[in-house]
């Protein structure tokens, strides 16, 4: 008899053992994932962010169009088909400090009368354009922060605003960046090379002055998040493969992440996480 109860006590001590081993022979261990998630998160928080010359960024240029201001950058228009092409060349920050940003954009654009049809300015005589259309056809730069410096590699995106003869203007479109971003934290040091995909989704912002402009956007974005992971120090997780995606809202200067299952907060002026 005691010998029968002496196995029954110990089963469901093996059980527990045998279930730990196979957890700890799990690849991507629950923290692990977390990190990984983390990571993914300060990415996607960097390319939105506006002093970096992230998304937010590109949404500001297209508002700022969007006013007998302008851009007041020179640009050149094709009178056939009312389109403008503009480059466009930023530095913010310290060359040898942080933050720092230098960026360079190709833009084309077109505004849009109440019929659709191309107005050469966004108002001429009395008419307003009532829509703006917004390629963004390459980009390149490097950019800094506290915690991540990157190299863009790829940039690209459509937006179609509209409303811009109105108070509050509207964006919807697409956006895909690539870039090589090396993240320094907890005593580990690794590069994420990426790629990602995002849609805006009813991206709002007030037409006027671009003097906080990121404080006062609005929105949803949505997308998928790629990268390899490569380790130049430490190894605070293992995937070195990461897709995500995520949804993020916009609103009061932050962005509220949610990646993986895991919610981030980055703010869209400096492009950093909380």
């Amino acid at each position: 008899m005691k010998a029968k109860k002496y196995l029954r006590l110990l089963f469901p001590a093996v059980a527990a053992l045998a279930l730990a081993a196979c957890s700890n022979e799990d690849p991507v261990s629950s923290s692990a994932s977390l990190s990984a998630t983390e990571d993914a998160a300060e990415s996607l928080a960097s390319a939105l962010g506006a002093d970096n010359g992230g998304a937010i960024d590109q949404v500001s240029d297209v508002i700022e169009l969007a006013g007998t201001g302008g851009l007041q950058k020179p640009a050149e228009d094709d009178p056939v088909t009312g389109t403008w092409t503009l480059l466009l060349q930023r530095e913010r920050g310290n060359p040898n400090g942080v933050p720092y940003a230098e960026i360079s954009r190709t833009y084309t654009y077109q505004f849009l009368n109440q019929n659709g049809q191309p107005q050469k300015y966004w108002r001429v005589g009395a008419d307003t354009a009532y829509t703006i259309v917004f390629n963004i056809v390459e980009g390149t730069g490097t950019h800094r922060t506290r915690r991540l410096s990157q190299q863009l590699t790829g940039l690209s995106g459509t937006f179609t605003a509209t409303g811009v003869n109105t108070r509050l203007v509207t964006i919807n479109g697409t956006y895909a960046r690539s870039a090589v971003d090396t993240i320094t934290t907890r005593n580990a040091v690794r590069t994420l090379d990426h790629a990602l995909s995002l849609t805006f989704t009813n991206v709002q912002g007030p037409r006027g002055s671009r003097l906080d402009l990121s404080r006062k956007i609005s929105g949803t974005v949505s997308g998928t998040y790629t990268a390899k992971v490569t380790f130049q120090r430490g190894d605070s997780y293992r995937e070195t493969n990461i897709n995500r995606t995520f949804t993020i809202v916009l609103g009061n200067g932050k962005a509220s992440i949610n990646v993986g299952g895991q919610s981030f907060a980055g703010d869209l002026t400096s492009g950093e996480l909380q």
